[in-house]
């Protein structure tokens, strides 16, 4: 199957996260975005399960970037939170992810090399220019959550480059295990933040069932699609793949639809008037971005 396809399905399988994400940051139980950034660093763990199958002793230059590729991500996970925890489900991953590929696109072409040819550059142009439609409206992104969202698009790509550097230098099962033990690690200096430790216990003291396996089966859909996504990134460009975001913005549209009409106290996504033509058309533009892709490769 082509690295496009599992591009997609790894898009959809983190929509499927982000609106757990929102729903459960909406919740008393888990209210803490350091609190669910450790949790979710942890879970990254279970990776391990996978070196009986292809971990190898790697070069000290591939875990450096492993490592760092993990720090780095940690970092965009607790400061995509802090914005998720006010903003929409929708429009603040769209800023973050469509935001994201232009510093990708910027260091991969520094230190990677990276060129596109000219259908190729169109279709991540559209991809990207789509991601951004989706976040205009009524009631955008305010000062400081907006400096946390760039911030949060400069750590993801610095992690997604990273992590192309990473796969040079090792194979896949190792850079993903190296990366999530980078991860983990990282996770554990948000303890320093005050007030962390107390809250980590009372989400694990306080949490019920269902928010327990609502948690899980977010994050179960998020680690398989960060498996996928990797995988992406190990067969072709990591610009290109990271530039497919903008069709999980399309899913996350969807779903929030869905999802508002049912839960209005944790989705407050706008659907009327100017706000929802711009989304269609942010919509129509990835969709053609995505034709463009698919022709190019």
């Amino acid at each position: 199957m082509s690295w496009l396809w599992w591009a997609i399905i790894g898009y959809f399988l983190n929509s499927v996260a982000t609106v757990t994400d929102k729903a459960l940051l909406g919740r008393r139980e888990i209210k803490d975005p350091a609190t669910y950034t450790i949790f979710i660093s942890a879970l990254g763990l279970l990776v391990i399960v996978l070196a009986p199958w292809g971990l190898e002793v790697s070069t000290t230059r591939a875990l450096t970037w492993g490592v760092l590729s993990g720090f780095a991500f940690t970092l965009g996970l607790w400061l995509m939170f802090n914005v998720l925890k006010v903003g929409e489900a929708s429009r603040v991953p769209a800023f973050i992810g469509s935001l994201s590929p232009v510093f990708i696109f910027i260091l991969a072409w520094l230190w990677l090399g990276e060129r596109f040819s000219s259908l190729q550059f169109i279709a991540f142009i559209l991809l990207v220019l789509g991601g951004f439609l989706m976040v205009g409206g009524a009631g955008g992104l305010k000062k400081r959550p907006l400096l946390l969202a760039t911030a949060a698009s400069l750590a993801f790509a610095l992690a997604y480059v990273w992590i192309k550097f990473t796969f040079l230098e090792t194979n896949y099962i190792s850079g993903l295990i190296w990366t999530r033990l980078g991860g983990f690690a990282s996770s554990l200096l948000l303890f320093f933040i005050p007030g962390t430790w107390r809250a980590w216990r009372n989400s694990v003291k306080q949490s019920t069932g269902g928010v327990k396996l609502v948690f899980i089966a977010g994050q179960t859909s998020g680690a398989l699609s960060g498996l996928l996504i990797s995988y992406s990134i190990t067969l072709t460009s990591v610009t290109l793949v990271n530039a497919l975001q903008g069709l999980q913005y399309v899913f996350l549209l969807i779903m929030s639809v869905i999802v508002s009409s049912r839960f209005p106290q944790f989705f407050h996504d706008e659907f009327s008037g100017r706000v929802l033509w711009r989304k269609l058309f942010g919509v129509v533009t990835i969709g053609l971005g995505l034709w463009l892709l698919s022709i190019a490769i």
